[in-house]
C-alpha cells in the first residue's frame, strides 16, 4: 500500500472512531504542566479524544508527550489552530487533527494535503459549502449555543454527508437533543462545560476523572437508547 493511501486509509479510521467515541475533551490551562496532568486525568476518566489549544504554552509537547505515553488508545487534536505555521507545528508533534474556531481555508488546505483530519469552524452555510469545497473532514459549529440542535438538523439537509461538530455549550444536560439533531460529535470544554476550572487549578485529578466518565457513560447510553445506522 502507498504511502499517500495508507494516510487516506488511517484518516478514515480516525474519522470513524471520532464519530463513535463522540465526545471531544478541550481544556485550556496557564501552563503546559497545567494542561498536561489535566488531559492525563481525563484519560483516566475514559476520556480518549483530547483537543490541546494552541493557546496552551508549549501546546505541541502538550500533544508529542501524551501521543508518545497513550499511542492509539487516544485521538490528539491541535485546537485554535489559525496559522499554517501551527498546523505544521502540530503535525510535527503528533497532531492527528487540526481543528480551528473559524474558516481559514490555507489551514485547511495544509491539513487536507498531510492526510490529517480537518475541522474548521463555520457557522453560515456559505462557510460549510466552501469548508467542504476545500476539503474539511469535519466541520465545527462554533458557538453552538448560539444555533443549537435544530441548525445542525438544517445543515443537513442541502449538505448530505455533513459531520457537523457543535462547540460552545455541549454539556451532559443537552447532549441527548445534540445527538438526536444529528452531530457527528460534540466538543465539550472542561474548564467550562464540565465546570472544572477550580479543579484544574488544583490539580484535582480524581474530580477531572470522574466528571470525564460521566460524560463517556452519557455518550454509551445515547448509543443505547439512539442507535445509529
Amino acid at each position: 500500500m502507498s504511502e499517500g493511501r495508507s494516510k487516506v486509509v488511517d484518516k478514515a479510521r480516525l474519522i470513524e472512531r471520532i464519530g463513535v467515541e463522540w465526545i471531544i475533551a478541550i481544556l485550556r490551562g496557564d501552563t503546559a504542566d497545567e494542561v498536561e496532568e489535566g488531559f492525563e486525568a481525563l484519560i483516566e476518566g475514559g476520556g480518549t479524544l483530547l483537543e490541546i489549544p494552541f493557546t496552551t504554552p508549549g501546546a505541541s509537547g502538550v500533544i508529542e508527550r501524551l501521543r508518545t505515553r497513550h499511542g492509539d488508545r487516544i485521538i490528539v487534536s491541535a485546537g485554535t489552530v489559525l496559522t499554517v505555521a501551527q498546523a505544521e507545528e502540530a503535525v510535527a508533534h503528533g497532531a492527528q487533527a487540526i481543528v480551528s474556531p473559524n474558516l481559514f481555508p490555507p489551514v485547511v488546505e495544509y491539513a487536507v494535503r498531510q492526510g490529517i483530519v480537518s475541522m474548521p469552524g463555520c457557522v453560515t452555510p456559505t462557510e460549510v459549502a466552501d469548508a467542504m469545497r476545500l476539503g474539511a473532514d469535519l466541520i465545527k459549529l462554533f458557538p453552538y449555543s448560539t444555533f443549537g440542535p435544530q441548525y445542525v438538523a438544517y445543515l443537513r439537509g442541502p449538505y448530505p454527508g455533513i459531520r457537523v461538530v457543535p462547540a460552545g455549550s455541549v454539556t451532559l444536560e443537552n447532549m441527548e437533543e445534540c445527538w438526536r439533531g444529528g452531530a457527528f460529535a460534540g466538543v465539550a470544554g472542561v474548564t467550562t462545560e464540565m465546570r472544572l476550572l477550580d479543579a484544574v487549578k488544583a490539580r484535582d485529578r480524581r474530580r477531572i476523572a470522574g466528571t470525564m466518565r460521566l460524560f463517556v457513560e452519557k455518550v454509551e447510553e445515547l448509543k443505547a437508547r439512539w442507535p445509529r445506522g
